[in-house]
This record gives structure tokens, C-alpha cells and sequence, in this order.
């Protein structure tokens, strides 16, 4: 009898003491780190204001690659949402969902999970930093409630470890992810990149190699366009469009490219799918007929020299946003080629995506 009284007060006292102690301890916790990046802010925020990349630099995803993710809400910003599910008992299911953004400043995360708290909140900060402010700060901080929840504020002595950990994780992984974004700011570009459906078309390509120099450039698309037009009169057909240059290799030294015009039989209905067409061919022409695809898009005015810059950021774009394109953008050279050598230049800009399910 003596014993179990002795047992009882010893754990009354357990109790006490694990009372007491636990009314002692914070009832919020507040964890951060901080990372930095050479990318444009617009991009890094970009990025961050919308769940498209989550699983390339989240632990979550790093720690189970089966984890189901479900994308809803807004694309970006307030009311982005993804939901995750997992089998693994140490990832479970929750969500994160974007709460509040300041442009350019910080994007305010409501985090649902099993584990202890409540009000639970990933903040990601940012602050130009560096020689001409061209590096960005990247502060991601975890913040949670225990209230009165004694088991909570204990679970809180492990927060730098159970939320630091793979808030470390985070900001090394978004490094590395950030590192493969072209270092060029679409969020500049006179309109922003979206994805467009093209149709098929018959196409006359003259395949050309030109030292990287203007003047180079502009005769050989000018040579090769007479070819173009040469094989369009002796077949009877007509363009569809204005010319477009489609990359293929654009070099240090060298620009590799092909010079294009879609083409139908004369007469043949506008928008119709085109048919198979027989073509004599003269000097480098090509005949190429396209399938369907979807496309990044963009336009830009001014000299063509700059148009590997838009490219760049259309590369960018498609980073930022998980599409994967493939090896052949072109322009559309809509006032032809002599102007598209001046600051009057009107181009309407088009990378194709990879077809789904290829590498």
C-alpha cells in the first residue's frame, strides 16, 4: 500500500513538473533562415508566389518522390494552393496556401499539417543586397502557435530541427533550381509570355550559316529568301504569312539558322488543314510539313539583334513555370527583313514546348 502511495505521489509529481515546465516554455516559436541568389527579384518572387515548381525545391518532395501534389486556386498569388499527400507517417497530407503577397517584398504561406499548433505560417522575405543591389536575399521563416497545448510547446524545443532542417533544405534546393533560370527579367518584356496552340503547316525552309555580324546576317536571309520565293512561283502556291527565322544554333561566332514561309496551293481555303504537298525543289529549299504543338509566345519591337535576349527570357519564363521546350524557337519577321535591321523592327516571338512524355 505504502509503495502504490509512493508511486502516486511520484507521478503527481511527474505531473507538476511537466506542468510547470510547460507553462515555462513559449507558446510561439519562430524559426528562420536566409539564402541568396544572382537572379532578378520579379523571377524569384516569381517563382515563390506559385506552387508550378514546389516540387523541385520543396523537402517534401525531396523526402518522398511519390508524394501526390494537387495544384488549385490562382496560378500565382493569393490563393494559390497545393494540397500533398503522402504515405510516408513522417509526411502525412496538408497544404500550403498563399495568403497574402507584397509584390517584390514577401509572399505570406498558410501551412495545414498533423503536426502540434496552430496558425501556422511560412513567410518568404526578400532584400536587394550586393554590389548595385543586383543579388537578392531570400529570408523563408516558419512561424507557429501552442497555446495552452503543454504537448505542443514541448514538440516547440525541436522546431529548429522537425521545421529549420528542412527550411535549409528549401533554400538549397530553390538555389540550385534558380541557378538553371536564365539571368534575364521577363517580367520586363512588352508583353508577358503565355502558351498558345499552333496548328500544322507546310513550311519552305532555306537552311543558312552566317558569321554573327549584321550586315553577314541580313544578306543571307536576303540570298536565301529568293530562293524561297523562287520555288513558291514555279509551284504555284502561295504564302500563308510573313518569313520567320527559326535558331539553330546561335554561336559566338556563327548564327545557324533556317529561313521559313508557311505555303498553301493558290486558291486552297484560308485556315484549312494543310494537305500533303509534292514540291520541285530548287538550290537549299526544303520542303517540311509541321504538326501541332503548343508554344511560349511573346512580341518584341525593335532591332533583331535583340532578339536573342527575348529568348533568353521567354527560357526564363518557361523555367520558372515547369514547361519544358524544345530545341527550336522562331520569330515571325513581320515587316520583313530590310526593317527588321532597324529600331522598327516588329517581331511576334515563338518557342515550341516538347511534346508531353518526351525527355
Amino acid at each position: 500500500m505504502i509503495r502504490i502511495l509512493e508511486l502516486l505521489i511520484a507521478m503527481a509529481l511527474v505531473v507538476v513538473v511537466f506542468v510547470v515546465v510547460g507553462l515555462a516554455l513559449p507558446s510561439h516559436r519562430h524559426v528562420s533562415y536566409t539564402t541568396q541568389t544572382n537572379r532578378p527579384l520579379p523571377v524569384v518572387f516569381d517563382m515563390l508566389s506559385g506552387f508550378k515548381r514546389f516540387k523541385d525545391w520543396n523537402a517534401l518532395a525531396k523526402q518522398d518522390p511519390r508524394v501526390q501534389l494537387s495544384l488549385s486556386g490562382a496560378e500565382t498569388g493569393k490563393g494559390a494552393r497545393v494540397d500533398y499527400t503522402s504515405q510516408s507517417q513522417a509526411i502525412g497530407s496538408g497544404s500550403w496556401e498563399v495568403t497574402d503577397v507584397t509584390p517584390g517584398d514577401n509572399i505570406v504561406i498558410n501551412v495545414t499539417n498533423g503536426d502540434y499548433g496552430s496558425d501556422k505560417t511560412m513567410k518568404f522575405r526578400f532584400k536587394k543586397v550586393g554590389n548595385q543591389h543586383l543579388s537578392v536575399e531570400i529570408t523563408q521563416s516558419y512561424d507557429v502557435d501552442y497555446g495552452w497545448n503543454l504537448f505542443g510547446r514541448y514538440a516547440g524545443l525541436y522546431v529548429t530541427r522537425s521545421i529549420g532542417d528542412p527550411i535549409k533544405a528549401d533554400l538549397a534546393n530553390l538555389n540550385n533550381l534558380l541557378a538553371t533560370v536564365p539571368k534575364f527579367d521577363y517580367t520586363q518584356l512588352t508583353v508577358a509570355p503565355k502558351i498558345v496552340k499552333l496548328p500544322a503547316e507546310n513550311l519552305l525552309t532555306a537552311p543558312t550559316k552566317a558569321k554573327r555580324a549584321n550586315e553577314e546576317v541580313e544578306s543571307a536571309m536576303q540570298t536565301q529568301e529568293k530562293w524561297l520565293r523562287q520555288v513558291i512561283d514555279k509551284n504555284g502556291l502561295e504564302a500563308t504569312g510573313p518569313l520567320r527565322v527559326i535558331t539553330n544554333s546561335f554561336g559566338a561566332d556563327t548564327y545557324d539558322f533556317d529561313l521559313a514561309v508557311p505555303v498553301h496551293k493558290i486558291g486552297e481555303a484560308a485556315g484549312a488543314a494543310p494537305s500533303q504537298l509534292t514540291v520541285k525543289l530548287d538550290g537549299p529549299v526544303k520542303y517540311v510539313q509541321t504538326q501541332p504543338t503548343d508554344a511560349i509566345t511573346t512580341v518584341y519591337t525593335g532591332h533583331m539583334a535583340q532578339l536573342a535576349a527575348i529568348r533568353e527570357a521567354m527560357k526564363a519564363w518557361a523555367v520558372v513555370h515547369g514547361v519544358q521546350i524544345g530545341d527550336h524557337p522562331y520569330e515571325i519577321y513581320t515587316k520583313g527583313i530590310a526593317t527588321s535591321f532597324s529600331d522598327t523592327g516588329d517581331f511576334t516571338l515563338y518557342w515550341p514546348l516538347k511534346p508531353a512524355g518526351s525527355k
